[in-house]
């Protein structure tokens, strides 16, 4: 089951879906059999789509693409296709754990340092006391690859959350979805620092301002690289309604 209704931005194929549409799409996906992709997309990835053709394919094969931040938001609207909601990665992962423990579901959580992933799981047990945590590893798995996605698979996780650098971990995940034997597997970036603690989430009123790229390079300024790459997709963004306007 994927959402009816979905945009594309700079050809990419981007679902208009809000929060509260999960939970049957969820249902559908831990029911039906198949192994299902989700992505949480930003626009740094979509302008690596353009150029790189195996991220270009993992999206178009993926089950549920979401509108992470407010920078397709922005798009969406500039196209004059806006979609209703952003859902941050982080948001959408804790909505799953919750759906999980709820409904009885095992979880494996994949990614970062060993420390790192080791303090995630230990907040998020104590922040979900019922949820079943089949295992988790660390994301430094070179010449483990097999070993890894083995142990996942004999797990018998329900779900995986991914945690590898983008888009790397997107090929990832769409490479080996099969072999993992997952139901629904979702990559989360940098979520493990936060949840961890070793990385603070911008507070409440910067994220509904949508500046928190702005407080994620007060804390990472090796951030600050990206903004030029924001800047060239703007551009491209503009570039393609002026396009789609004169067509």
């Amino acid at each position: 089951m994927r959402p009816l209704k979905f945009i594309k931005i700079l050809s990419t194929r981007i679902d208009d879906i809000t929060l509260s549409e999960i939970p049957p799409v969820f249902n559908a996906f831990l029911n039906d059999g198949k192994n299902h992709q989700i992505i949480t997309a930003n626009p740094l990835m979509l302008l690596e789509a353009q150029k790189n053709l195996t991220l270009k394919k993992v999206f178009t094969d993926a089950s549920l693409v979401i509108p992470e931040g407010s920078g397709i938001l922005w798009a969406s609207k500039c196209l004059r296709t806006p979609l209703r909601e952003k859902i941050p990665g982080i948001d959408l992962m804790v909505f799953l754990l919750n759906y999980a423990q709820e409904k009885g579901y095992k979880v494996f959580f994949l990614g970062t340092k060993e420390e790192i992933i080791s303090e995630a799981v230990g907040k998020i047990k104590q922040k979900f006391p019922n949820l079943s945590v089949t295992g988790y590893h660390n994301g430094f798995f070179s010449g483990k690859e097999s070993e890894v996605i083995s142990k996942i698979k004999f797990s018998r996780a329900d779900i995986l959350f991914v945690g590898l650098a983008i888009p790397f971990q997107e090929i990832w995940i769409n490479k080996n979805l099969k072999l993992l034997g997952v139901k629904i597997v979702m990559g989360v970036g940098g979520s493990f620092d936060v949840l961890s603690g070793n990385l603070k989430r911008a507070p409440s009123w910067m994220i509904k301002l949508n500046i928190e790229w702005l407080f994620r390079v007060i804390q990472q300024p090796w951030r600050i690289g990206r903004i030029f790459k924001l800047l060239i997709f703007i551009i491209k963004v503009k570039l393609s309604r002026i396009l789609y306007s004169t067509s």
